[in-house]
């Protein structure tokens, strides 16, 4: 895009002012030269000479170069002055995929997807910029993995997946295959198939929900689930696919509320594109012929490819099926940038300011030090000890940070840590719950720290990663909007411990991906611990912890806790409604131990988190400026030219008038 210029009334002042200092000069010199001037005859045979011609021409071979010198000068330092600048339209262009996964957990193919998800690990391994996104199905749908391209929180929820396989597949062989009751199972069994059941559970209680009334394996429902999971699906235009895991056997006890017919013309519609896999191994494929055939039009009704049982994939033949998929581009326009250019101009400048020393030095030395004014020689030192340091100064572009300025924070991993304990709903937080006070900072926070990646940790018995690392703040949001009090019955008690190691694992990706990237850690809590445990050292995370802040919420006084269904819970010794008290020496604690400071939110009300995240900018800008990002940062070289303009100014009138400076 062509320059502009931010103070462009500076380049027709500058025209102005040469024209008029020159113009003053020349009529002041002819006015001095009438009245001074001496006559001498006979000149003629002088001016013929060799050496009068020699002189003559050294002298006006210096004059062109030193008005050429001042002039060349003049014009870099009016257009510096001006601030040249090129204004970029900045988007955000992402030339990567999206790719969700979708899997059917029923058991009718267990064997299958536990080889498929031991070869997904592969392939996200060989994934580079792609996000990626797990769902899981059912009789109801699970978003397991919102997209992300946090590829080791990916490997870590393949690796617990395949953990449920492998007792799913277990507990299918040993005890659903071999036994039609419980109460047939042995006693020396027993113990096992309860640890089977717990693990299933963890899985299972989200996919199965209403299965009583509805039956299992919703096939088009858990495609359509995954196509309405990705992020922005009807506002950017990306390359968006779909790997769906299906034996493709619904068991359902009524017609289900979305054919699978029906995800793949929506899959069509929206463009995604759908791999399908029929993972039913050893498997009679004449027996399930014409489900193989719906699954097969489903899926090439998409643009995408079926692969039918039996077949044998590898993490390179899924890659390469991806890398054959065409990349769109994402066509965001974000913001316009305006990119000082003056680097040209100081060369020009520059070059200007040699002339003039270099003419000015031949003048003073052919002419001999003795022979001139000590106050002109004076006078020609100071102003081009003043140029050269203000070409200096132009040329080293200092610059300083405007805080109030709100820029993109790209190189920023967040991690939101959020106490979820009952007491986190205690009344005493100017008036409203302890989590509303968190969600209005989260959603600050996230509107303050723009362009960064954010991750979500929930903790209360134990500790839950909700999101990895995903610029979709929509998750985000969505998530933190609903989280909910944990059962009271089952409630055991409350620590910050829990949060230890789940803290840890985000930290640790976080440090894994490339680039000049700052960690940042928000702890969201009351400090309240009452299962009786000490609390532990928070230490060893400060190294991986670049900045953020522990807010703690609630008062000294103590507020009441609502419990839906239930009315305020009671103190039990006392009968009276129980008071949560906030813990600050606990807070302070962690906060010390993380190296980060501590804001009690409930007192201050945003002031203080407003100013860490002012601080937490900066930080970014400064990691950003070090790679060579201006963006957020203000010049001041236009000061030094606009003085340095001043004095080229005056040596252009002291030439003229005088014949030299010096």
């Amino acid at each position: 895009m062509g320059v502009s210029f931010h103070n462009p009334w500076v380049l027709i002042l500058g025209v102005l002012l040469t024209a008029g200092v020159c113009l003053t000069a020349f009529f002041l010199k002819r006015k001095s030269d009438r009245t001074a001037r001496l006559r001498a005859a006979n000149t003629g045979r002088l001016k013929n000479t060799a050496i009068y011609k020699r002189k003559l021409l050294e002298a006006k071979i210096f004059r062109i170069l030193s008005y050429s010198g001042i002039i060349v000068a003049l014009i870099g330092a009016t257009i510096l002055t001006a601030r040249p600048y090129r204004r970029d339209v900045v988007k955000d262009t992402v030339n990567r995929r999206d790719i969700f996964l979708c899997i059917d957990l029923s058991s009718s193919n267990y064997a299958g997807v536990k080889e498929l998800v031991q070869a997904f690990r592969d392939t996200v391994s060989g994934l580079d910029g792609d996000r990626i996104g797990i769902s899981l199905f059912n009789t109801s749908s699970v978003q397991y993995v919102p997209m992300t391209d946090d590829y080791d929180f990916v490997q870590r929820r393949l690796d617990e997946l395949e953990t449920y396989l492998a007792a799913q597949e277990e507990f299918m062989t040993t005890y659903a295959a071999n036994y039609e009751s419980v109460y047939d199972i042995p006693a020396a069994e027993r113990s096992r198939y309860e640890e089977l059941n717990k693990i299933l559970a963890t899985f299972d209680a989200g996919i199965t929900a209403g299965y009583e009334l509805k039956g299992t394996s919703a096939i088009g429902e858990g495609l359509a689930s995954c196509l309405f999971s990705f992020p922005e699906l009807t506002t950017e235009e990306r390359t968006r696919i779909i790997i769906f895991l299906t034996d493709n056997q619904p068991e359902l006890l009524d017609a289900p509320l979305v054919t699978l017919d029906d995800a793949a013309k929506m899959c069509q519609f929206d463009k995604v594109i759908v791999f399908g896999i029929d993972p039913a191994t050893g498997q009679d494929p004449t027996q399930f012929a014409a489900n193989i055939s719906e699954m097969k039009g489903a899926v090439e009704l998409t643009g995408g490819k079926f692969y039918g049982p039996d077949t044998t994939l590898t993490a390179e033949a899924i890659l390469a099926d991806i890398q054959a998929t065409e990349n769109k581009i994402t066509k965001t326009t974000t913001s316009t940038r305006d990119m000082d250019m003056p680097t040209p101009w100081f060369i020009v400048l520059a070059v200007g300011i040699v002339l003039i020393i270099l003419t000015t030095l031949f003048f003073v030395f052919r002419r001999g030090l003795k022979r001139g004014r000590p106050a002109r020689l004076a006078t020609a030192g100071v102003m081009l000890a003043a140029m050269i340091a203000g070409a200096v100064y132009i040329g080293i572009r200092p610059m300083y940070q405007d805080p109030s300025k709100i820029t993109k924070t790209n190189n920023l991993d967040v991690a939101f840590v959020v106490d979820t304990t009952i007491s986190m709903w205690a009344e005493d937080h100017g008036g409203q719950k302890r989590m509303d006070g968190v969600r209005r900072d989260i959603q600050t926070i996230m509107d303050q720290l723009p362009g960064s990646c954010f991750a979500l940790i929930s903790f209360d018995n134990g500790a839950n990663i909700l999101a990895p690392y995903t610029q979709d703040i929509n998750v985000i949001s969505d998530l933190v909007n609903h989280l909910e009090m944990p059962s009271y019955t089952t409630s055991q008690g409350s620590s910050l411990n829990t949060s230890h190691e789940a803290l840890r694992m985000m930290l640790e990706s976080a440090g894994k991906k490339k680039g000049n990237r700052k960690t940042v850690v928000f702890l969201f809590s009351d400090g309240e611990t009452t299962d009786g445990s000490s609390l532990i050292s928070f230490n060893d995370l400060e190294k991986m912890i670049s900045n953020g802040s522990v807010l703690g919420y609630g008062t000294s006084r103590g507020g009441r806790m609502y419990y839906p269904g239930r009315g305020y819970i009671q103190n039990v010794s006392t009968g009276k409604d129980a008071l949560s008290k906030i813990d600050e020496s606990t807070l302070r604690a962690i906060a010390s131990d993380l190296g980060i400071p501590y804001i009690n939110e409930t007192s201050d009300q945003g002031g203080s988190l407003i100013a860490r995240l002012q601080s937490i900018r900066l930080m970014s800008r400064d990691a950003a400026f070090a790679d060579g990002d201006r963006e957020g940062f203000e010049e001041t070289y236009f000061y030094s030219s606009a003085i340095l303009a001043v004095i080229l100014l005056i040596w252009l009138f002291l030439t003229i008038y005088r014949g030299g400076v010096a």
